[in-house]
């Protein structure tokens, strides 16, 4: 009668305090075969006892378990909203960084590149029709660069034609003869004549468009042969009529190695004219 007073109540039967130990709890026994909603206290080493028949996993049901307040979940979510957003701050920054990063090693590589290893120049007048064309842009270098016969130069010196940029054509290298046939046209280089021909509409003389033959003499005496000085260059312009060059040895003359600035590479401007040049 008590036993069911007792279920029907939800009470608990006390217990004798010598029988409970300090590590465990209160734990349906075997013999209630799970369904005795009275819990009595037993000792954890009868339950590991209990416990052996079955499949659970021991550690697993002796395990703690974890009981967090809602309020502290949000902390939580909070804590680590804060870290993510921490970790994306971090992140943007060292992305902007690595671009800035970027951006002025290269403004600094062309800086060096345009100082050190190339330079613009633009053509200034008609000197070298028909090859090049006033205002056109030419890139320009001297990096391990030897003068040679028919290479397209930038000569300046404080000297020349006030100092500015000419572009002219390398004709005699150093040691060279040059002698010019001013009535002929014809240049002459160590003796040998520089072979002229028309193709295309054009007159060429070694290979390369010249405007006109060499008729206008400047300071030079028709048939003279003229030595090309030691660590000099003799040149002049496609324009043979309308070009100050070599041949106006009281201003120009020979030109010092010194002067030499570098021989125009490629055209970039007009875009019509980009390619290397000849």
């Amino acid at each position: 009668m008590q036993e069911e007073e007792r279920e029907k109540n939800g009470t608990m039967e006390s217990v004798d305090p010598d029988k409970i130990y300090s590590k465990g709890g209160y734990f349906p026994h075997k013999e209630d075969d799970l369904v005795n909603d009275t819990m009595d206290a037993v000792d954890p080493d009868e339950y590991r006892k209990f416990l052996n028949g079955r499949d659970d996993n021991l550690e697993e049901e002796l395990k703690p378990i974890e009981v967090k307040s809602t309020g502290h979940l949000e902390l939580q979510r909070r804590e680590e909203a804060k870290k993510e957003a921490k970790k994306n701050a971090h992140t943007a920054a060292k992305e902007v960084f690595d671009w800035l990063e970027s951006v002025l090693t290269a403004v600094v590589m062309i800086v060096l590149i345009f100082t050190f290893i190339i330079r613009i120049n633009t053509v200034d007048g008609t000197s070298m029709n028909p090859t090049l064309m006033g205002g056109q842009k030419l890139v320009v270098s001297d990096l391990f660069y030897t003068p040679g016969y028919n290479d397209i130069v930038i000569v300046q010196a404080a000297g020349l034609d006030g100092g500015k940029p000419i572009v002219k054509r390398i004709i005699g290298l150093p040691g060279d003869s040059i002698k010019i046939d001013f009535a002929a046209g014809t240049v002459y280089r160590n003796g040998e004549p520089l072979v002229m021909e028309t193709k295309d509409g054009f007159l060429y003389e070694d290979g390369h468009k010249i405007e006109t033959a060499t008729n206008l003499s400047q300071d030079m005496i028709s048939g003279k042969e003229y030595t090309v000085p030691e660590n000099s260059y003799f040149v002049m312009g496609d324009n043979r009529n309308n070009s100050k060059d070599s041949r106006l040895l009281s201003v120009i003359g020979f030109i010092d190695k010194n002067y030499i600035a570098g021989r125009a590479l490629f055209s970039i401007f007009p875009f019509s004219t980009f390619g290397a040049i000849e």
